[in-house]
């Protein structure tokens, strides 16, 4: 944006209007989910990829979760986005494979990605 952008509040970027409140709320049910098994397991992946992609849509566009986060790559860092890249893997194998298994480590690793991306979404909404 150039300085008259800056000036008169003109940019080609689209106005961000992210609820954290509810987000956060929304972080809390899906962190209570894995105290069911197995099956709050699975649900905590598919319901955590669903909160990030939809802050992601608010950040970028794009048709899909992986056109919307390869669009955000060289904003990410890079450890990071391959942990997030992992865990979406892990929700489409959820969601299109009936017998698939979360392990308790997987389960750890891929909450852990998934708090950190929403931070990381958070710090550049408000950037």
């Amino acid at each position: 944006m150039g300085f008259w952008g800056w000036l008169f509040g003109v940019s080609g970027h689209k106005k961000i209007d992210i609820d954290w409140l509810e987000i956060e709320s929304r972080q809390r049910q899906i962190e209570a989910l894995p105290k069911q098994g197995q099956l709050g397991y699975k649900q905590a992946i598919v319901e955590y990829d669903k909160l990030i992609d939809g802050l992601m849509k608010e950040l970028i566009t794009g048709t899909t979760f992986a056109e919307r986060l390869k669009g955000l790559r060289a904003k990410f860092p890079k450890g990071l986005y391959s942990s997030l890249w992992k865990a979406h893997i892990k929700r489409n194998e959820l969601v299109h494979d009936s017998g698939s298994y979360v392990a308790d480590w997987e389960l750890m690793d891929f909450m852990r990605s998934y708090r950190d991306s929403v931070s990381f979404l958070r710090s550049l909404s408000i950037r």
